[in-house]
């Protein structure tokens, strides 16, 4: 399902157009939004663990800049309604909506989430910014009743010099009609820049939601992940 969403986007974004300007390539200082006619492919692969398990699974992300304030995705849209001037410091803001989250069950087959929220961005300086995002889901399931789920998250972007920035992120899911009635998620990771166009990503994130307590396939939800990711934006 995730290959097929990922191909049917790819139909509607005009990849014969290139950006005019890129994205900062410092992620501290680049604007949630890309730039107007700004795409960006990323590749590459996770190794998780957990339940006395491992496997391997691949990455793959694709987006397009409508406009400066418009970025849509295989998954959804995300929308500038306060956008900082990319060169500034000071706040920035979006409304994201789409498809959020997606679990897979041999018993209960697919169940997927549909959501929106607000998410957001605070450069404090070219070196150092913080962000924090709130979101509704609502987890449609094939067999079973449908669920309702709450996330909050905080996170920081700190660039330790011009090539290689280190980031954080904490995640709670306040969860209504689930095994358990909450979960959180962390995630650490370090960004090079090898070039304004190009950022190789490795992090690691650890959750202790439970995707066999809840009924779902361990595939891509292990507890532990860490992962390799290369992005290219032109």
């Amino acid at each position: 399902m995730k290959k097929q969403l990922s191909i049917l986007a790819l139909l509607f974004i005009p990849t014969h157009l290139f950006a005019n300007t890129l994205s900062d390539a410092n992620p501290v200082m680049r604007n949630l939004t890309l730039n107007d006619n700004e795409i960006l492919i990323g590749l590459g692969a996770s190794y998780g663990t957990g339940y006395g398990e491992n496997d391997v699974q691949p990455l793959f992300s694709l987006a397009y800049g409508v406009t400066d304030n418009l970025t849509i995705g295989p998954a959804g849209v995300r929308y500038a309604v306060w956008q900082r001037p990319e060169a500034n410091t000071g706040w920035e803001i979006t409304i994201d909506g789409g498809l959020m989250g997606l679990y897979e069950s041999a018993e209960y087959d697919d169940s997927y989430a549909l959501g929106g929220g607000l998410s957001s961005k605070y450069v404090i300086s070219k070196d150092f910014s913080i962000g924090a995002s709130a979101h509704y889901l609502h987890w449609n399931e094939d067999k079973r009743d449908n669920k309702t789920e709450f996330r909050g998250e905080l996170s920081a972007m700190w660039r330790v010099n011009s090539d290689l920035t280190l980031y954080g992120s904490g995640m709670y899911r306040e969860l209504k009609d689930f095994a358990q009635d909450n979960a959180y998620a962390l995630s650490t990771g370090l960004i090079w820049n090898p070039s304004k166009q190009m950022d190789v990503i490795l992090y690691f994130t650890y959750t202790d939601f439970d995707s066999l307590q809840n009924g779902y396939d361990i595939d891509a939800h292990f507890k532990r992940q860490y992962g390799l990711k290369v992005i290219y934006r032109f």
